[in-house]
């Protein structure tokens, strides 16, 4: 099944992917296909974000990497990271749980072997009255800024939930795409019945009180925790993923970018509304006021970084039972497999970052 065909069916689950591996054959990747090679130089895509820059601006990463083992790590930052690393051109990539399938239906065998960002999509309405999809009348449509994407745990999570089918150009609840600053308007002009929205993206309109956030505030990633698994941390919007090939044969520089990201997750938690000063075009923040609601948001509502990048055995057990979502909706074939996971254990102990960079 193609991602022409994932699209098409829209989604009514959300994915996570969960085998445990260890180490084995050859992999790696230095040359254009992200093939099997050892390499010291990691070519890793993802979109642009502000933990990122915070510890290359800091030279923290120049540290760390003048420490290793000859170590670097090449960043292709672009909103089309999937597109680049399906391509070949990057060793590990920055992506959704939900969208590793993709990957394996495309024939490339992958690994997942850390985690950054929880999903933090919410799901918004301009009628109080809304509490879940229960409450939407047939017909109605969500506004989204995609199909996929995080349409993808929405969908999911509302059939689980209320047993409501949501697809472009179903009769149940249908679909409206458009960008996330256009989503706030079609609410309050009653062309959709809610929206999934990215708070960061729409802090003014999050703000102005005229709009809901369903099930209880919660983001999709809260919402899984609290009711599928609860207490679990995940449904990841940006996982750490890599060719299975590449993986096998560069374990060492796994760990590394492992113990990279550790230390990007620590400097996150150390100084979070620094970083969003630093970097208010992250967060889409124009002015003090809507800053200071960011620094509000990650404080009291939801902050989806992770406090650490590892995986472990109880996280993945309990991601798993999403992808029975996924195959009793028909989003990939009843005879498809998990895409292997790894756990990496960091060799150290206290902090990850340099003493001084």
């Amino acid at each position: 099944m193609g991602r022409s065909r994932f699209a098409r069916i829209v989604a009514t689950v959300a994915i996570s992917s969960l085998v445990l591996v260890a180490c084995g054959d050859d992999g790696g990747s230095s040359g254009g296909d992200g093939g099997g090679e050892e390499s010291k130089v990691i070519r890793f895509t993802f979109a642009p974000d502000p933990a990122w820059d915070w510890i290359k601006d800091q030279g923290i990463l120049e540290t760390m990497e003048s420490e290793s083992d000859g170590f670097r790590i090449i960043q292709l930052a672009t909103w089309d990271e999937w597109a680049t690393f399906a391509g070949g051109h990057a060793d590990v990539v920055s992506t959704g749980t939900y969208e590793t399938p993709l990957l394996e239906e495309e024939g490339i065998e992958t690994v997942t072997f850390g985690q950054f960002n929880m999903n933090k999509d919410v799901l918004v309405t301009a009628n109080p009255e809304y509490k879940t999809a229960a409450d939407f009348p047939e017909g109605c449509r969500i506004a989204t800024e995609s199909v996929t994407g995080n349409t993808i745990i929405w969908s999911s999570l509302i059939k689980e939930f209320d047993d409501r089918e949501v697809a472009e150009g179903g009769d149940d609840i249908g679909i409206v795409t458009a960008d996330y600053q256009v989503i706030p308007n079609l609410l309050r002009e009653g062309e959709a019945c809610a929206g999934i929205l990215d708070p960061t993206q729409v802090i003014p309109d999050m703000a102005s009180g005229d709009l809901t956030v369903m099930y209880d505030g919660l983001s999709a990633s809260q919402l899984y925790g609290e009711t599928i698994v609860p207490g679990h941390e995940g449904v990841l919007s940006n996982a750490f993923v890599s060719r299975k090939e590449w993986f096998d044969a560069n374990p060492e520089a796994a760990a590394f970018f492992l113990k990279v990201w550790d230390c990007a997750m620590e400097q996150w938690a150390e100084n979070r509304d620094e970083i969003i000063d630093t970097y208010p075009q992250h967060f889409a923040v124009e002015d003090p006021s809507e800053a200071q609601f960011m620094k509000d948001y990650f404080a009291n509502t939801f902050d989806w970084f992770v406090e650490s990048p590892y995986l472990t055995e109880e996280w993945i057990e309990g991601e798993e039972p999403v992808f029975d979502l996924v195959q009793e909706a028909g989003v990939v074939p009843e005879d498809a497999e998990f895409p292997e996971h790894a756990v990496i254990t960091p060799d150290y102990e206290g902090s990850a970052c340099p003493a001084e960079a």
